[in-house]
């Protein structure tokens, strides 16, 4: 049985752009479950789209799928994404958690890994009460940051390492890669926003992004 990988590396990429432009808005990333995904999908493919969908095989059988094939391939970037994501859509957060973290050995240079698994810590992160959950979003903070590394430019990873350490409650490292942010996007649409917390955090106090919208 063979997997779509055209749909599942859109999939990858739309996660991408769906929480970057949702994040600023919110001190909680934006989990996407199947239904959501499958409803954007419905918006960017239409009616074609939709038949294709019908003709794919089930959730389980796209996992095996993936599995069998990243076991062929382990340094394959796509495959380890596609499984990742396949994981992540179906709530299997450990398990999209150990294929990314094995990706970003096998697959260094590869920015969208680290992107996606600072996702996953994140969305692991809303369910988990206490330091848990601090422990989790500063490990989200770590998988942005990991993403500047390899990708410089990439100002949405600035700005996503910046809100992952703030609600992990470390204010030096937030403010750095909001700076970071500042610098690629001066004049950003979100630039404002990120000063004011810049400012809170500088004051010790909470920043006013941190309220829900």
């Amino acid at each position: 049985m063979m997997m779509n990988r055209e749909r599942i590396g859109f999939w990858v990429k739309l996660l991408a752009i769906v929480l970057a432009v949702f994040f600023i808005g919110s001190s909680v990333f934006l989990g996407l479950g199947t239904n959501v995904q499958y409803n954007l999908f419905e918006l960017f493919g239409g009616s074609d789209q939709q038949q294709q969908q019908n003709q794919t095989p089930g959730p389980e059988d796209q996992i095996q799928a993936a599995e069998k094939e990243l076991e062929q391939n382990p340094k394959d970037p796509e495959a380890i994404k596609d499984l990742a994501g396949l994981y992540y859509n179906a709530g299997r957060y450990d398990d999209a958690v150990r294929v990314l973290k094995d990706g970003r050995e096998v697959a260094p240079k590869d920015e969208e890994i680290p992107f996606l698994l600072g996702q996953v810590y994140f969305q692991q992160a809303q369910g988990t009460p206490g330091k848990e959950q601090k422990d989790l979003q500063e490990k989200a903070g770590d998988a942005f940051a990991a993403t500047t590394e390899v990708e410089p430019d990439n100002e949405e990873a600035y700005l996503l390492a910046g809100e992952a350490y703030e609600q992990a409650g470390q204010p030096a490292e937030a403010i750095k890669y909001y700076n970071g942010y500042l610098d690629r996007e001066p004049k950003g649409e979100n630039s404002e926003e990120v000063k004011a917390r810049i400012s809170a955090l500088l004051e010790g106090g909470e920043s006013s992004g941190s309220a829900q919208p």
